[in-house]
């Protein structure tokens, strides 16, 4: 924030530095100290560049006020009085620089620079106190379920797995085997009449919610699958058989579901992953779970089914639920190149591995869903997104072959990204029209992109990035092309300099001369002849 009672050195200061090569905002800008504290509490800047003698309020008491609010705002005093009083008080209020007046430009942006590095290294010390220890601390449970989570659903490599691990503080070398276990509430009776398929999400919390109670004392982690199913992660960390482990495993989940029966009178079921010894292989465990508990569909609910080689019958579903996260978000983004990116490690591990008709079928079902899920949760018309792709979304049979339906998802990411980039790019241009609208209707005025940002409600840093996007120029480089056509314009015309300057918003008739020049290489009245 810049603060001067000085109108032209205010604008000079503003608008001639180049603020953004250096990475800094100008948040505000205000002619007096009363104003300054105003704008302070609604821009909340982390630095102030203020003058010292000023109207309503001085500069030494807004830096007090400053201060004492926001202790790490850095405030550069720039003064035309060379006092040692002022200076000495200027030290105890903890300004950062104290500039003589004329200060260049130069002399100006170093201070700023200087104030930007002493809050970039009061920042990375900051991360080094005992409040960030102890946040860390306080939210290391919801770090740790994340990173179980992740680990089960196959995010992590070896090193990864250790480093993090190791950061978490979680100790792994005494475990022997591992096992995963997924439990869900079967669908309701039709004779159900307590629930219905809109309390899902209440019966599943609370299955949840039941399973860290029942399991608390013992080696398992339980976890939110994607889909709101519950995950147990079993650890052996006894010197006893596998076969020893699954048996406690399958005694435990069997209790575990006749406690959901009794409590919430409707049942559960759960499917069991074979015991692993490898960490890297937990994924493997809990993709065994997920088609073990398929198969209630053939055997019926209430039931701890234990993984015994579906596979060989079954579709092979690339179920990755982070996977299919990333590439909903790539292609509601506009991303395609990310978008094929998951596309090509979703086919690698489905299609190419499909052995039959039926199989690579299932999979085009499987990605069929995954598109028409996320055009769905946009609010777009499906025929309208993917255009003729459209046809094969009705008669997925037509993909005969891998090839045709990888095809198909190529061209289809392709028509899902374009059409999320060109609403993404008609929403930018309603906004730089918004921003165009206010320009014209306010030149008569002193014109700020931070009062505009307020008004749409949106950060200023971004409407900048944004607006030379979408033109090819900065906001400050539009407002002065507009203004100096326009007073070139009705200079022509015979009006006066005073009159035209005050008309577009300049109080200082010589300031306007000065900005009037450099852009047309003329002054005013040489205009006016």
């Amino acid at each position: 924030m810049i603060v001067d009672d000085e109108i032209q050195l205010l604008d000079n200061m503003a608008r001639n530095i180049p603020w953004d090569e250096h990475g800094i905002e100008v948040v505000a800008t205000a002619e007096n100290g009363a104003e300054a504290l105003e704008l302070f509490q609604i821009t909340k800047p982390d630095i102030v560049l203020l003058d010292i003698q000023m109207p309503e309020v001085d500069g030494l008491t807004v830096a007090q006020q400053i201060t004492a609010a926001n202790p790490r705002v850095k405030v550069i005093i720039l003064s035309g009085y060379d006092d040692f009083s002022y200076a000495q008080k200027a030290v105890e209020i903890n300004v950062v620089k104290y500039l003589l007046k004329p200060a260049g430009f130069k002399e100006i942006t170093n201070a700023v620079l200087e104030a930007k590095r002493l809050i970039k290294q009061e920042l990375d010390a900051l991360y080094k106190q005992e409040q960030l220890q102890k946040a860390w601390e306080d939210h290391l449970p919801e770090l740790r379920s994340n990173f179980y989570l992740n680990w089960v659903l196959g995010q992590y490599t070896g090193w990864e797995l250790e480093k993090r691990s190791q950061d978490l503080m979680i100790d792994l070398s005494s475990v022997q085997y591992y096992a995963v276990i997924i439990v869900d509430m079967d669908p309701l009776e039709e004779t159900e009449t307590r629930f219905t398929e809109r309390d899902n999400s209440l019966l599943r919390f609370s299955l949840n919610q039941m399973a860290k109670e029942y399991l608390h004392d013992i080696p398992c982690q339980v976890l939110k699958d994607y889909d709101d199913s519950t995950i147990l992660l079993f650890m052996e960390k006894n010197e006893r058989k596998s076969s020893d482990f699954m048996t406690e495993i399958h005694r435990l989940t069997s209790r575990l579901l006749v406690l959901v029966k009794e409590y919430l009178k409707v049942t559960a079921s759960a499917g069991i992953g074979n015991a692993v010894a490898s960490k890297e292989s937990i994924f493997e465990s809990y993709q065994q779970a997920r088609r073990a508990l398929q198969e209630r569909v053939i055997y019926g609910h209430d039931l701890a089914i234990p993984y015994r080689g579906q596979k060989d019958r079954m579709a092979e579903i690339p179920y990755n639920p982070p996977l299919e996260k990333m590439l909903s978000n790539a292609l509601k983004a506009g991303n395609e190149d990310k978008a094929i990116e998951v596309v090509d490690e979703l086919v690698r591990l489905g299609i190419h591995r499909a052995q039959s008709v039926e199989q690579v079928r299932e999979i085009a079902l499987y990605f069929s869903s995954l598109f028409v899920r996320t055009v769905h949760s946009q609010g777009w018309a499906m025929q309208e997104v993917v255009g003729d792709n459209y046809v094969y979304f009705q008669n997925l049979h037509s993909l005969q072959t891998k090839e045709k339906i990888v095809q198909w998802l190529y061209s289809t990411v392709r028509s899902i990204t374009r059409y999320a980039k060109q609403l993404s790019s008609s929403n930018s241009h309603q906004i730089v029209e918004e921003i165009m609208k206010f320009v014209e209707a306010e030149l008569d005025q002193p014109i700020n992109l931070h009062t505009i940002a307020q008004r749409l409600y949106v950060n200023s840093f971004y409407l900048s990035r944004l607006f030379k996007q979408e033109t090819g120029q900065s906001f400050s480089h539009y407002v002065l092309d507009k203004k100096m056509k326009l007073a070139m314009e009705r200079l022509n015309e015979g009006t006066k300099v005073l009159e035209t300057a005050r008309s577009l918003g300049y109080k200082d008739v010589s300031y306007f001369t000065k900005v009037f020049r450099k852009y047309w290489g003329v002054t005013p009245g040489e205009v006016r002849g």
